[in-house]
């Protein structure tokens, strides 16, 4: 199965193949993690209550986290190592989508989009599950340190900056995952393309607007 996966990796379309279904897992997770964030503008109690059930599965909640990371890493890598290999190749499709006028902001944007994402992870883990984890003061409430954090006017502008940049990844990473797999026909070109752009902009204002309504009082300031 190893053998067979390495072999598969070490063509261009193995690994964009690889990319497309890590990048479509990737959203599953982060429909996820936005419901789950969306509790906290119910009450502090809801959010505490919803990741005590994470803590609650022990074990599971660990393995769950590290095949997380080890998606997020082997996305990262493929798109990396796609870039590398197609560079030049790359370079001449841009040119001729520009020219009929099939450039995106999303396409264009997608290795920096996809970078400052990565970046924005790091930060996001110190700053919530890693300060949970080493027990920092103050982390045994989360749901205030999360509404305190995203509020401050540095975390909002970090946090809607990375909601838009999920955004755009998404507007153009949906569709060409879709493209990808093959399963990207004629017929439902529309329809998938239409999803991309509900998940892009439904995932981007869904984050954006969580550190807004908390700033509008939702959820019950402490």
């Amino acid at each position: 199965m190893l053998n067979w996966l390495a072999r598969v990796l070490q063509s261009t379309l193995g690994r964009k193949t690889g990319m497309a279904i890590s990048g479509l897992l990737l959203v599953g997770f982060a429909i996820t993690h936005l419901l789950g964030n969306l509790t906290l503008l119910k009450s502090h109690e809801a959010f505490n209550a919803y990741a005590q059930k994470l803590e609650d599965l022990g074990p599971l909640l660990t393995l769950a986290e590290v095949g997380l990371l080890a998606l997020f890493l082997f996305h990262i890598v493929l798109a990396l190592l796609v870039t590398m290999r197609s560079k030049s190749a790359r370079d001449v499709a841009y040119r001729v989508s520009a020219s009929t006028g099939q450039k995106t902001i999303g396409s264009s944007t997608m290795r920096v989009s996809g970078l400052l994402l990565l970046v924005f992870l790091i930060i996001h883990i110190l700053d919530f599950r890693f300060k949970k984890l080493m027990g920092y003061e103050g982390s045994e409430d989360l749901a205030k340190l999360v509404h305190d954090r995203i509020t401050s006017p540095v975390g909002l502008g970090i946090y809607v900056t990375a909601a838009l940049l999920l955004g755009f990844h998404l507007s153009h990473g949906f569709k060409s995952a879709f493209q990808t797999l093959g399963l990207r026909h004629p017929k439902f070109t529309g329809t998938i393309q239409c999803l991309g752009w509900v998940l892009a902009i439904g995932l981007a204002l869904g984050f954006a607007l969580i550190p807004v309504a908390l700033l509008l009082g939702a959820g019950g300031a402490k």
